[in-house]
């Protein structure tokens, strides 16, 4: 593995590679519908404020840092070749071009550049309506993908509720990026949290790549590492959809050449757990 990883650094990979030219979403002439600090708890709102009159409240301080899982991953795949075997496309339904997440969960995400101006944002009101941006318009579809700068920081707030997990299992990973799992037994009935990824300190290097992003969280599982599956056992909360992660090279990578770079740089996938989101009881 290390013969061609070197060769692909050798030849400069990351301009002979790139398959496509990439604009990232900009900003739309319609008028915002949905009011984000109504997914955002009141105890952070002042930590926001639109700056930049997007509609988008622009990031003044991350959520303070919470304490692991019991059975939170803390380290990623123990080698290069498991790192990408957990990344690989075969692993992602690529023609399912839609978004979805059923189940109790609900909150929001909000990506944001490195000097904390808002990117993009997306929603989940926990009922049947899709994944929202703020006009309301489905959400992390491959034609309206959630927009993440790899130079920045995504905050995230999210609920269970009226449903509390226990010994819950948990799994996060985007085609070619990472794979972070979790869980753990929640004797405290914890059913909110906060957190935040700072994608600028914990990416190796920056990247412009249109990927799949999928995730399970699972009641009742146990310390065992969920794996992917068909149908999970309910209570579960399921989500996939499209991410665009954007840098400074307007050319897209391929997610299997991106996990080969990643891989040659060290990085073993832990992201989410890097930073571990704060959670209480609501």
């Amino acid at each position: 593995m290390k013969r061609w990883r070197n060769l692909l650094l050798a030849v400069g990979v990351f301009g002979l590679m790139a398959i496509a030219p990439f604009a990232a979403a900009g900003g739309s002439a319609d008028e915002a519908v949905v009011d984000l600090f109504e997914f955002i708890p009141e105890q952070f709102r002042d930590d926001f404020e639109d700056r930049n009159d997007d509609g988008i409240p622009d990031l003044k301080e991350v959520p303070p840092e919470g304490i692991p899982g019991i059975w939170d991953d803390q380290f990623g795949e123990v080698d290069e070749d498991a790192f990408i075997a957990a990344v690989g496309s075969e692993s992602f339904d690529t023609d399912d071009k839609g978004s979805s997440l059923t189940g109790p969960c609900k909150g929001v995400a909000i990506s944001y550049d490195a000097d904390g101006l808002s990117v993009d944002a997306m929603v989940d009101r926990g009922g049947p309506e899709p994944l929202l941006d703020i006009y309301g318009n489905q959400k992390m579809t491959r034609s309206n993908p959630l927009n993440v700068d790899t130079r920045g920081t995504l905050v995230y707030f999210g609920s269970s509720q009226p449903e509390t997990f226990h010994d819950h299992r948990w799994f996060l990973k985007a085609e070619g990026v990472f794979k972070d799992d979790g869980g753990d037994p929640n004797p405290r009935d914890k059913n909110r949290n906060a957190g935040s990824v700072d994608f600028g300190s914990l990416l190796p290097f920056p990247f412009t790549a249109l990927i799949v992003a999928e995730g399970a969280w699972v009641d009742g599982w146990g310390p065992d590492e969920l794996p992917d599956m068909e149908v999970y056992p309910e209570p579960n909360c399921v989500g996939r959809g499209w991410v665009a992660f954007v840098g400074p090279n307007p050319w897209l990578t391929a997610p299997g050449i991106l996990a080969m770079l990643f891989a040659a740089a060290g990085f073993t996938g832990v992201l989410f757990n890097a930073r571990p989101a704060l959670s209480w009881r609501e």
